[in-house]
């Protein structure tokens, strides 16, 4: 508590004359009143009063009437204390001891400037900003910048910016960084970060755009060169039917050869890569060599094929992998047993003179003309007209009709790669 004495009058006096020139005035006037208050007897009944100014307080007493809020006013003046028409005025009364509390809160003017508008209200002592905003009807978020702390005490006259900011993905380099930027363009975006745009360099969105939230801004650097380089021609390829090879069998008669041309083009790079490449002109260095293929569309019909470059084809259109050819004599047996090499005598298992065809030997064994398939078989047994060199091949059948029909011809011995 203060006591209500000269001295400290004065120095709310002091207070109030650093105030408005009304307010100045005022603690003029009071003055004056001290002044004869100082050597005049004041007759009428005085009652103590209490006043909490700002979070301040001062004792002393009153001998006017407090009935009105003009009337509480006028008395707070005439104590020396500033009192504006919008400050908050409250009085309480102690029925027992007759004692007064006063409150007064001084009122702030504050004006809040945001999004291209400015707004004023009234605040009180001890409110913050915040409570101006809320009052102004502003609302801010995470990324907003203020003037000062939105805790902060508001005063007298205050003015509260607000700056929008936006949280923004900014890519330029290579690199992409995470900014929060104040209301602005692309364009101030640009020169803010120190990019400097070549003349066919690429921005998304264009230089002009308002930046808002969310916004991503991408700067492209783009070029073109001129590039001269030799590159091939494919060749193409010829394809005709061919009624004596197995279908699904192509034979290659003319190997394609890819050409080479001189090539000289504008290439358009963005960040480092070819996105689109211009032809400018071309020069034919070496000619392609067309490829001329034939596919096979005869059936499968038991017959091997042969051509007139050695390569044979089986019964089912598949390519006969050899690495040798016999050609002579083959004749044809039966009748079961144990083979030379311990197995039991079967079709495919044949009889040959190991010193020229080892047992074990993986054979193909057809016709010369292929119309004869005895097929793929194995040298797996010793024969006596072989040894004689009378014959190439000894072949196993099953029936004795069969061997009949084979008798002894010439046949082509196909050892296996």
């Amino acid at each position: 508590m203060r006591n209500w004495n000269k001295a400290a009058l004065r120095r709310t006096l002091g207070r109030a004359w650093g105030k408005t020139p009304v307010k100045k005035l005022t603690a003029l006037a009071v003055m004056i009143v001290i002044t004869v208050s100082s050597v005049t007897t004041v007759m009428a009944a005085a009652r103590k009063v209490t006043v909490y100014y700002n979070g301040e307080t001062y004792t002393g007493s009153l001998t006017g009437s407090l009935e009105t809020i003009q009337d509480t006013r006028a008395q707070l003046i005439s104590m020396g204390l500033a009192v504006d028409e919008a400050d908050r005025i409250s009085v309480a009364a102690n029925n027992t001891t007759g004692e007064l509390s006063i409150h007064l809160t001084s009122a702030h003017t504050v004006t809040v400037v945001a999004d291209g508008m400015a707004k004023s209200t009234v605040v009180y002592e001890g409110q913050t900003i915040a409570d101006a905003l809320k009052a102004c009807g502003v609302t801010v978020d995470a990324n907003d910048k203020l003037t000062a702390p939105a805790t902060k005490q508001v005063s007298a006259d205050m003015v509260i910016e607000v700056t929008r900011q936006h949280a923004v993905k900014f890519t330029a380099d290579g690199e992409t960084k995470d900014l929060l930027v104040e209301d602005t363009t692309v364009s101030a975006l640009l020169a803010e970060q120190g990019i400097k745009l070549g003349k066919d360099d690429v921005v998304t969105p264009e230089l002009t755009t308002k930046i808002t939230a969310d916004t991503d801004v991408t700067v492209q650097r783009v070029k073109y060169e001129e590039v001269t380089a030799e590159e091939a021609i494919p060749f193409t390829e010829t394809v005709t039917n061919d009624s004596s090879l197995p279908r699904g069998v192509t034979r290659v008669d003319v190997q394609g050869q890819d050409g080479v041309q001189e090539v000289t083009r504008r290439n358009k790079i963005v960040d480092g890569v070819v996105t689109e490449s211009t032809v400018l002109s071309s020069t034919v260095l070496k000619e392609a060599v067309n490829q001329v293929s034939r596919v096979g569309t005869k059936d499968p019909n038991g017959y091997a094929t042969i051509e007139s470059d050695g390569t044979v084809y089986d019964q089912n259109g598949n390519q006969v992998n050899y690495t040798k050819l016999l050609t002579g004599k083959c004749s044809a047996y039966t009748g079961g047993g144990i083979t030379a090499t311990g197995a039991p005598a079967a079709f495919g298992r044949v009889a040959v003179n190991p010193n020229i065809i080892p047992y074990g030997t993986k054979l193909f064994i057809c016709s010369p003309d292929g119309k004869v398939v005895y097929g793929y078989a194995v040298a797996a047994d010793t024969g006596g007209a072989c040894m004689r060199n009378t014959i190439i091949a000894d072949l196993y059948y099953d029936t004795l009709g069969e061997c009949y029909q084979i008798g002894v011809r010439n046949m082509n011995v196909y050892i296996l790669g």
